[in-house]
């Protein structure tokens, strides 16, 4: 009796306020934040320091159109008030939060200075030395395009392009880096956009061309009291090169009076430049050190924070972290947006230069902020060695075997496939489903392998360039294993390139039922020519491939013979689910039962056959 009575009293003291112990304390008053910005629409994050020393930062929402962004914190003490706007510098305000007192901003945002081609000079390799290499190299790269390109272009064009462009590029570096140490302290400006070649102390630079006679041009580059002037013949090959080289000597020798710039740094600049002339987005420029990081791709590992992104809609994706990398480690999560890598905005990278600019050195450390949500979040990484994984494998009930392909950017690829499928088979797969969504595509030669695991004679894949010499007709081999089975592949707007070319083949051929949605068309091929002795290259497209019936997916895509198309959280789905996630929500999946559908009446078919 006296427990029970104890244990009652005692639940009767846990639901009084306080326990009877003591009188709750009363609430610390917070602190009013008021925050408008011109231009309206800035994200607002506040930044403050944890007790172990780390630095936070919070987002707080974006200023309003109409009226400030008012927000009652509780917080304390010191802080900085960061506001962001895409296209615009950030605006730092420190301030003291008092709890019960009001804090108001107003904050008038410069317009950021945008780098042609986004470059960033610093800490470029010293792949050139000497005008005489810097003359090598570029006369190399132009060398390339004119002869291997696939469409015809003109060397004096792609000339004017690269000197005009090179000007253009070093000013605009001159111009940002003056506004940025304007506009920010030292340590805000190095924390946010990174380190660059500091060139605000030298004078602007003009550029003009004015035509004199027919067929010759006047060209005049100026900068402060210093000019240069000169003369092309459009008649004459020479009179452009020695231009370029001409204004590459003005720059680097009265100039840049403080040798920020190396030979490397003016030769990327031109080549850049000649490859904008051609506005492909496929065309690229690769420094040694991407030259060094691609060759690591192709053997299936690079040092990365392990996460797939997707650049589509202008905006920088999670797809998927990877598992067991620092991406997963620290929460990243498939949807996440980066819009900043160690501090500098993905709105003004491209997909390559933000996925060069995540992987380094493993050991190394990166800074991503993501937006999930509406808020940021600021995350840390140490970049470990990555291995990548190209394919994934499931059975789909007992007798259909599942092969997910997201990449052919592997030497090894068509062995892998070839071991997968012999797996599934082992397991009962008596039919296979080939997973071509989001997949980009890559080695040419790999899409052409696979395909000959299938295709038992005839034409695989042709190419067509400007030079008959150049074309290719890549065959089945009648020697390979072929696998025969019912098969379905599935393409949707990410499948490109390569996954195009397989898609397509096994079309052609009847040997497969394409199911899902229109595919992104891309036929183009790109060939890497080495610039050797700098250790650089020159990734170039010189063709268009085409498949057994002579049609190119090229902007048209492959058509599905059986369409699904998915909503836009199904594909969100599906972007979701990659090698390195488990496959939640397969069978769920309207268009690999799509698939199953198909491959059942196959397999049906067949039995009643007597197949």
């Amino acid at each position: 009796m006296t427990r029970k009575l104890t244990r009652a009293l005692g639940a009767v003291l846990l639901l009084l306020p306080g326990a009877l112990a003591q009188e709750q304390a009363p609430p610390t008053p917070k602190t009013r934040l008021v925050v408008a910005s011109e231009p309206a629409e800035a994200s607002v994050f506040l930044r403050t320091v944890d007790a172990d020393g780390s630095d936070r930062e919070t987002f707080l929402g974006t200023t309003p159109a109409a009226r400030p962004l008012e927000l009652d914190l509780e917080r304390s003490g010191p802080a900085e008030v960061v506001v962001f706007k895409q296209g615009y510098v950030c605006k730092i305000e420190p301030l003291r939060l008092l709890p019960g007192g009001t804090a108001h901003l107003e904050v008038r945002l410069a317009p950021d200075v945008e780098v042609p081609r986004g470059l960033r000079l610093k800490d470029t390799e010293p792949f050139v030395q000497g005008p005489e290499q810097f003359d090598e190299l570029f006369v190399g790269v132009l060398f390339n395009v004119v002869r291997f390109y696939v469409e015809e272009q003109h060397p004096l064009r792609l000339i004017e392009r690269a000197t005009a462009t090179l000007v253009e590029i070093l000013d605009a570096v001159r111009a940002r880096e003056k506004l940025l140490r304007r506009e920010l302290s030292p340590e805000a400006r190095l924390r946010y956009y990174g380190d660059e070649v500091d060139l605000r102390a030298y004078p602007r630079l003009s550029w003009a061309r004015e035509r004199e006679a027919e067929g010759i041009r006047r060209y005049t580059l100026r900068a402060g009291k210093l000019a240069l002037t000169g003369t092309t013949d459009d008649s004459d090959l020479e009179s452009y090169l020695r231009m370029l080289h001409r204004v590459y000597a003005f720059l680097k020798f009265r100039w840049d009076a403080d040798h920020h710039l190396s030979d490397a740094i003016l030769a990327r600049c031109a080549i850049e430049g000649l490859l904008a002339a051609l506005d492909d987005e496929h065309t690229h420029f690769l420094t040694p050190a991407e030259v060094r990081q691609m060759s690591s791709e192709n053997e299936g590992s690079f040092g990365g924070v392990g996460i797939v992104v997707s650049g589509r809609g202008g905006a920088l994706r999670v797809v998927a972290p990877m598992e067991g990398t620092p991406a997963q480690a620290a929460g990243i999560l498939a949807g996440d947006r980066i819009v900043a890598i160690d501090g500098l905005p993905t709105a003004r990278l491209g997909l390559r230069e933000a996925v060069r600019l995540m992987r380094g050195p493993v050991g190394s450390r990166v800074v991503l902020t993501l937006r999930r949500g509406g808020r940021d979040l600021v995350v840390p990484l140490e970049r470990a060695d990555i291995r990548l994984k190209f394919t994934a494998t499931r059975m789909l009930g007992a007798d259909v075997g599942y092969l997910r392909i997201t990449s052919f950017m592997n030497e090894h690829l068509s062995e892998k496939v070839a071991a997968d499928i012999a797996a599934l088979r082992k397991r009962g797969a008596r039919a296979l489903v080939i997973d071509l969504r989001n997949d980009p595509g890559g080695l040419l030669v790999q899409a052409h392998r696979i395909a000959d695991l299938f295709v038992p004679s005839g034409r695989i894949v042709s190419t067509r360039t400007r030079l008959p010499e150049e074309s290719r007709n890549l065959l089945a081999d009648p020697k390979t294993p072929k696998v025969r089975m019912p098969l379905a592949v599935l393409i949707n707007e990410g499948s490109a390139s390569a996954s195009e070319i397989l898609a397509g083949t096994l079309q052609e051929h009847g040997l497969a039922t394409v199911v899902g949605e229109r595919s992104f068309g891309k036929g183009s091929v790109q060939r890497v020519f080495a610039l050797e002795p700098f250790g650089c290259a020159l990734a170039l497209t010189v063709a268009t491939y085409h498949l057994p019936s002579g049609r190119t997916p090229h902007k048209r895509g492959i058509a599905p013979d059986v369409e699904v198309r998915l909503t836009e959280e199904e594909r969100l789905a599906v972007a979701e689910r990659t090698n390195y996630t488990r496959d939640e929500g397969l069978a769920e999946d309207r268009q690999v039962r799509a698939a199953l559908e198909v491959l059942r009446k196959r397999l049906a078919a067949a039995a009643t056959s007597g197949e």
